[in-house]
Order: structure tokens, then sequence, then C-alpha cells
């Protein structure tokens, strides 16, 4: 766990809750003011990576209103999370995933 947890401290994430009482810890990443990696390390030897984008906030920033005129709080998730051992090779592959799946996001052509 140790070669995992090192990895993951240096694509970003930082202990954000200690949850040892329930099986995890939880780790966060904030590449920008918009996103936030989510990185749940179990005592079962796996991890489960997910992430939001307060897709909200973005859109009101470039002028663009989302929903009623009222500000809410949207954010934007992956369906399913991506859940696997607790190796580096695999968190990188996880990110890459969700970095193309965030970069194939195109409103001008949605088709």
């Amino acid at each position: 766990m140790a070669d995992f947890l090192e990895a993951a401290q240096r694509l970003g994430f930082s202990l954000a809750q200690d949850r040892t009482s329930r099986g995890a810890l939880i780790y966060r990443a904030r590449p920008n003011r918009y996103m936030t990696r989510w990185l749940h390390v179990y005592e079962d030897d796996t991890a489960l990576l997910t992430w939001e984008f307060a897709v909200t906030d973005y859109l009101l920033a470039r002028g663009i209103q989302l929903g009623s005129s009222e500000i809410l709080n949207l954010f934007m998730f992956p369906v399913e999370d991506q859940r696997g051992p607790q190796d580096p090779g695999w968190l990188i592959g996880a990110l890459d995933g969700m970095e193309a799946q965030l970069q194939d996001l195109d409103f001008l052509n949605p088709e």
C-alpha cells in the first residue's frame, strides 16, 4: 500500500478523511477549481476512483446559465466509479481513462 499511496500523492492526492472505522481512507485531488477527484483506499487492498465537476459554477464563469435563474449546486460525475487494485499502474490508467472521457465532451458537436 505504501507504493500506491506515494504514487497517489505524486498525482496530487492528499488525505481528506480517515474512515478507518469503515475500512477506508479517502484522498482528494483538486486539479482545478471545478474538478475534485476522490480516491477511496480500502483495507482489502482495493481502491475506488471517482470525480465530480462543478458544472454550474464552470458554465456560470463563462456566461452560460444551466437550469433556472437560481444558481444550483450541480455536479457532473461518472455513471460508474472505477474500482481496482492498489497498484500505481491501475491508478494512472484509471486517471487516463477519466481524462479521455472528459476530453471526448464536445458541446458544439454532441453527436
